[in-house]
């Protein structure tokens, strides 16, 4: 028998409070090189063959661990289940009622293979990936909304066009210019503070995996070739950086760009700092610190004008002999498919931090590099193997790092309001997404051009052209992805603990459960209106039973069993099938564990 939604709010809240590498120097480079280097080095083209080597080896691997420890596996997952999970880990969110329908009819036996290709070429597997690289890369709280919105709309495009990652990476690190002109300016421009130090030890980390920033006071407490000089030589590629902006200008823009400048040697340094006085040392220190660009435990950069010094740290970075950021972006993205890496943390590859699977990671990351860094291809063949496909049912004395079944993972923010987007009814969802507001550079180019007089300042320089540009490219975005970004953002303030780190997931605090329990949107979805999912699903089905089954594939993804029909309709009977009834139906649904979750 159901309750009542307040003692559930209740229940609810009580259930959820339940590197070292080889280096060497590059010289003075530009985007187009790259693009060269990937055309000299042409990579054997990722075919359907060796894709499924590719998978039929993660499972070998995997599974020398199962047979090393006495772990049997678990069985492999149900239709319903799989159905689920590949949607929420391909594009953000579950399937539509229809969907889960028409493959579960479906008995052929390659339609996982099948909907796997499908989902990884769907414009919205952009969407989500650009989604889990904006929040390592800026976070969803962090910088300015538009900024994270246009690099999201490159970035999903990219992936979307199938570009090589390596690629992306090196776009985004030598980006200049504005965001109108050059998206992946944003990564700059959306810093509040743009310290070298601090700028250069977030590169090393989201890009290559690596905290240098550990050793930027002291020598690094547990990496004995790690020292001050050497932080100070990562952050030399950072220091001619510079981001400028017009306080009075629309749209704020900054324009990011680099200063010139050139390298003094180390040995020089250290001449001058041996024969300075105690007076002179300070200053001396101060202004040669970042004057050297080195690459991380091996040789001066040996790039003489400082304008090309984040380029050339940024062809290190995807280098063909850089094995630290393939087997990085290897591990990266294995985490965002199981929920945990096969070395973690995911972004701290130390030499005290060892993988689970050393071999399997080495392989993952060789075959990154030498498919020219194929996302796509990357997903099909780990989504394909027998290990991502196993039931998330509960194995005998297994850890979660030997991968015996699928963990139970909490759905992002993003994937928790792209959900609640989805159960909505047709109407509903029009509505969210006329309250997002459309796009933001319409009405600054309305105002720019006079057309809206009562809302143009005087004092605002209006930058037409740039307005222009930035509002063509949110007009190729998805409109729903706008909202539940924006959602996401919103709730970002929910997230964030005493020192201001959000969490990634959104239901690890009572305020986000208090969110949860009673925030507009789950109260608004499980109110009865005109249009509403429920007015929706009650005037389409006469019969009871197939009004709550087809509740249970618009917010489950499946079919409830018998013992849960039997539960719904008894509430039901006794309720004399009235609105409240149905709404507090929907409502349990909303608010159980398995709608937060990917299973």
């Amino acid at each position: 028998m159901l309750i009542s939604r307040k003692p559930l709010v209740l229940a609810g809240l009580a259930l959820l409070g339940c590197v070292a590498f080889s280096l060497a120097a590059f010289s003075e480079v530009q985007a187009d090189e790259l693009k060269e280097d990937r055309k000299t080095e042409a990579a054997p083209k990722a075919t359907e063959d060796a894709e499924t080597k590719l998978s039929a080896a993660i499972d070998r691997e995997i599974a020398k661990l199962w047979e090393r420890d006495g772990i049997k596996p678990g069985a492999q997952s149900s239709d319903e289940e799989f159905l689920r999970r590949v949607y929420i880990d391909t594009v953000g969110m579950p399937p539509s009622p229809d969907e889960v329908v028409a493959f579960l009819k479906d008995e052929s036996p390659g339609k996982r293979s099948v909907l796997i290709d499908k989902l990884v070429d769907d414009r919205r597997f952009g969407e989500h990936i650009a989604d889990q690289w904006l929040d390592i890369m800026i976070g969803r709280g962090k910088g300015g909304k538009d900024d994270g919105m246009i690099l999201g709309i490159w970035l999903a495009d990219e992936i979307n066009a199938g570009r090589g990652f390596d690629e992306v990476i090196y776009e985004i690190i030598s980006a200049s210019g504005t965001m109108a002109d050059n998206p992946p300016v944003a990564y700059y421009s959306s810093k509040k503070n743009l310290m070298t130090q601090d700028v250069a030890g977030e590169a090393a980390k989201h890009f290559t995996g690596v905290q240098i920033q550990c050793a930027q006071c002291h020598d690094h407490p547990y990496e004995e070739n790690w020292h001050v000089a050497d932080f100070n030589g990562v952050a030399a590629f950072f220091w001619p950086l510079r981001v400028n902006r017009n306080g009075k200008a629309q749209p704020r823009l900054g324009v990011v760009s680099d200063r010139k400048g050139k390298p003094v040697p180390f040995k020089d340094v250290e001449k001058k700092i041996k024969s300075s006085t105690p007076d002179q040392l300070p200053t001396l220190l101060k202004s040669a610190r970042f004057q050297a660009p080195k690459y991380l435990e091996g040789a001066e950069a040996g790039i003489k004008d400082a304008r090309n010094w984040r380029s050339g740290w940024a062809k290190w970075v995807v280098s063909k002999d850089n094995t630290q950021t393939q087997r990085y972006l290897a591990n990266r993205f294995w985490s965002f498919l199981f929920g945990m890496g096969l070395q973690n943390p995911v972004d701290d590859f130390n030499s005290f931090n060892e993988p689970s699977h050393p071999e399997l990671l080495k392989l993952l990351a060789a075959d990154l590099r030498d498919h020219d860094y194929d996302i796509k291809r990357l997903y099909r063949a780990v989504l394909k193997s027998r290990t991502w496909q196993l039931s998330s049912d509960e194995v005998k004395g297994a850890e979660l790092w030997h991968f015996a079944n699928h963990p139970v993972r909490q759905l992002s923010p993003e994937q928790f309001f792209a959900a609640l987007l989805n159960v909505q009814s047709a109407a509903q969802r029009g509505r969210a997404v006329k309250s997002g507001g459309g796009n933001p550079y319409t009405k600054m180019r309305r105002q720019a051009e006079g057309k809206d007089p009562r809302t143009k300042d005087k004092k605002i320089e209006y930058d037409l052209d740039s307005i222009k540009k930035l509002e063509a490219i949110y007009a190729t975005g998805s409109e729903e992805w706008f909202v539940r970004r924006s959602a996401s953002r919103n709730f970002a303030s929910y997230t964030e603990d005493d020192e201001m780190i959000e969490a990634d997931a959104f239901s690890l605090t009572i305020d986000q459960a208090l969110l949860l329990m009673n925030g507009k949107e789950t109260n608004f979805l499980s109110d009865w209106s005109r249009g509403s999912v429920l007015d929706t699903v009650v005037s389409a089905h006469k019969d009871d039973a197939a009004r709550i089954e087809q509740l249970y594939l618009i917010v489950l993804s499946r079919r409830p069993t018998a013992i849960e029909t039997k539960r719904m309709l008894d509430y039901a009977k006794e309720s004399k099938g009235s609105e409240g009834a149905w709404e507090d139906i929907l409502f349990s649904l909303l608010v159980s564990s398995e709608f937060s979750t990917n299973h």
